[in-house]
């Protein structure tokens, strides 16, 4: 729906809203007005809760273009109006969708504390990261020491060359936590171009790889209220190369969770994540990074642990 798109076009006037979560909400909703096969990707009370989130955005990204542009805002279909012609919204699900919402919220928040119960020293957070959904829902707090990457915090004796911290020659990748993803800031040494002065598109596929595999796992871990993350594995990946990538220069690597396709009791089964990554060139203080290389992939829960 075009109006779902006005808060991230006017983004600067509209105080309070997240262009990005904007973003990522319009476009799971798009993908299911576009497609109406894929609709069993998502639970129904899924569906019905964008809807009516969207509804409410776009309403008020309406308002703020209308009061920087001084055009008279037009009335339109609601997002909840849409799927409501398509058989997948009845006329009371925007009630009902807030309703579903805080009773998931309040499950969670349950899950979490009953899971703190059964941990032994009640330590559920080992990353100390402000973004863990334990902590967003108060059920922990964080303590005065440095957040750690989750490599460290979960896997602390694997070997991985990508990711591993007891690699003794790897590249060390340390991910932490972002909105709705993970980030890294990683330097490539000079030893591994292919040609002077730019890193071998291996390494760089390693990177993606390791970054995108983690982000499943803590995602799936998230979800499934689960002390620990899963095991995943790379079932697809696809790699673009936007510019040449220098060593021994500060990168950023940063992913993003695209979809997820689970049984219907999160944490069992195979589990599929998309997740889209990226590594910029890390801009200095004020500037915008610079994208050198993009990649798509696809990871399947395979194990309950990610390592013994």
């Amino acid at each position: 729906h075009a109006s779902c798109l006005v808060p991230v076009q006017h983004s600067s006037c509209c105080s309070g809203v997240d262009a990005f979560a904007v973003t990522d909400k319009t476009m799971a909703l798009l993908r299911i007005l576009l497609k109406p096969s894929i609709v069993g990707e998502f639970s129904l009370p899924a569906i019905r809760a964008l809807a009516s989130d969207l509804s409410q955005l776009a309403h008020l990204g309406q308002e703020a273009y209308s009061r920087s542009s001084g055009h008279a805002s037009t009335s339109s279909a609601s997002c909840s109006d849409i799927l409501q012609g398509r058989g997948i919204c009845s006329s009371a699900s925007t009630r009902k969708a807030h309703r579903w919402g805080q009773k998931e919220e309040k499950d969670k928040k349950a899950q979490w504390q009953a899971l703190v119960s059964q941990t032994p020293d009640g330590r559920i957070n080992p990353c100390n990261s402000k973004l863990h959904p334990a902590v967003l829902e108060g059920v922990v707090a964080v303590n005065d020491a440095d957040e750690l990457c989750v490599q460290e915090a979960y896997t602390p004796q694997s070997r991985c060359f990508g990711c591993g911290p007891a690699h003794p020659d790897g590249l060390r990748l340390q991910s932490k936590r972002i909105e709705n993803g993970l980030e890294a800031v990683v330097q490539i040494p000079a030893k591994y171009c292919a040609f002077p002065g730019i890193v071998n598109g291996g390494i760089l596929g390693t990177l993606l790889d390791c970054h995108g595999n983690w982000t499943s796992a803590i995602t799936l871990m998230d979800r499934a209220c689960l002390p620990k993350p899963p095991l995943t594995l790379t079932a697809q990946m696809v790699v673009t190369y936007k510019e040449p990538t220098p060593p021994d220069t500060d990168l950023l690597v940063r992913s993003r969770v695209v979809s997820i396709k689970e049984t219907a009791q999160p944490g069992m089964g195979k589990a599929t994540v998309e997740v889209e990554t990226s590594i910029y060139l890390r801009p200095p203080e004020g500037g915008a990074p610079k994208l050198l290389v993009q990649g798509t992939g696809t990871f399947k829960r395979l194990g309950a642990l990610r390592a013994l």
